[in-house]
């Protein structure tokens, strides 16, 4: 049988006469419109050759017909011949190209698919969630504060492993990074922790007093803060200090205490939390003997540095287990309540750089 160029007559709709209800019918007699003209585009384009000259001539020409009827503005747009366009070339569409048209459950199923590749690739090679489990970063980041992180920045993974396919470059000594707890048989093992990167491969660290040495020579620094301005949560009654140091041209603050409780921690002797105490020396609340960075590692510390398990701890992060760098926060909460939200500190960026990149007269 031949195909006939013109299609069965539509059913007739029926247009409101109250102005409100007649603005309502545009607009979705609009976004039909446009809808039909997009579909109707595609499928020309991919079948139109399989419809005899005659039938594919009748809905190009339905086709040009809706569209001159879709004007941009919407109060240019005369409901009866939009209505009638659009009722002709979808009746076209059903008879002539039906078998080609996707249905509703097929239209929600793939953009529900495609939504969903996208975030998983999105979260696999460019931004990730990260909620701040701990106090160890403390005053930059406070427990419960939620945050993004760049994985693009260092390099690609083939997701779950840590085989890298594409690096760009490696963390650089004062950014904060995320990274998989690299020891078995840990409290931490299979978890994610952050903190700032201090040592490079190759870079010699020590510290002396709470002053860190990178290659011979002290990390600028300067206090902010009288002793108890900055504390951890439920230990206000420590007396802390507050100093910032610079590394790279990135700014940042630190706290360690004067005294007090914390002289507790960590514990003298290894136990079931750190068993790693037996592998790596214990950390020194404020000195530590140089060490040279082997490469493929990083040394890292968290600003708290009376209250942070790491580099100083449980020994060296592997460049394969950094998962990105720390971006910016999309939730904070407050320095002395975790439960209280804090609007002014949502949207900052963890890193501040100064513009010169360096950190002379710092």
């Amino acid at each position: 049988m031949s195909q006939s160029p013109v299609p069965r007559p539509p059913e007739r709709t029926v247009i409101p006469s109250a102005p409100k209800a007649l603005r309502r019918f545009i607009r979705d007699q609009a976004e039909r419109a446009d809808q039909l003209l997009s579909m109707g585009k595609s499928l020309l384009g991919k079948h139109g050759a399989k419809l005899s000259e005659p039938v594919r001539e009748s809905l190009q020409a339905q086709l040009a017909t809706l569209s001159a009827a879709r004007p941009k503005d919407l109060k240019d747009i005369d409901a009866a011949a939009l209505t009638t366009a659009a009722d002709a070339f979808e009746a076209g569409l059903d008879e002539h190209l039906g078998r080609y048209r996707k249905s509703v459950v097929r239209e929600y199923a793939e953009a529900i698919f495609w939504a969903v590749l996208l975030t998983l690739v999105i979260r696999a090679f460019v931004f990730e969630a990260f909620k701040i489990p701990t106090g160890s970063m403390i005053p930059t980041l406070q427990i419960h504060d939620h945050l993004f992180v760049n994985k693009f920045i260092y390099g690609l993974k083939i997701p779950f492993t840590r085989v890298k396919f594409l690096t760009f470059r490696d963390p650089r000594p004062g950014e904060v990074i995320v990274f998989e707890y690299p020891y078995d048989n840990d409290t931490s093992t299979g978890n994610d922790l952050i903190k700032r990167v201090i040592g490079a491969p190759g870079d010699r660290i020590r510290m002396v007093d709470y002053q860190i040495f990178r290659n011979g020579k002290p990390v600028p620094r300067k206090a902010i803060a009288n002793p108890g301005e900055f504390h951890d949560i439920g230990r206000a009654r420590w007396p802390y200090v507050a100093e910032q140091e610079c590394i790279n041209g990135i700014v940042y603050t630190t706290q360690h205490g004067t005294g007090g409780d914390v002289k507790d921690w960590p514990p003298d002797e290894p136990d079931a939390q750190f068993p790693h105490a037996q592998v790596y020396s214990r950390a020194e609340r404020k000195d530590s003997p140089d060490y040279v960075v082997p490469p493929g590692n990083l040394l890292v510390m968290g600003d708290n540095r009376d209250n942070s398990q790491d580099g100083r701890f449980f020994g060296l992060v592997p460049l394969d287990t950094v998962k990105g760098k720390a971006g910016f926060l999309w939730w904070a909460f407050d320095a002395d309540a975790w439960y209280s939200p804090t609007f002014s500190r949502m949207g900052n960026f963890v890193h501040q750089e100064r513009p010169e990149g360096t950190c002379e007269g710092f």
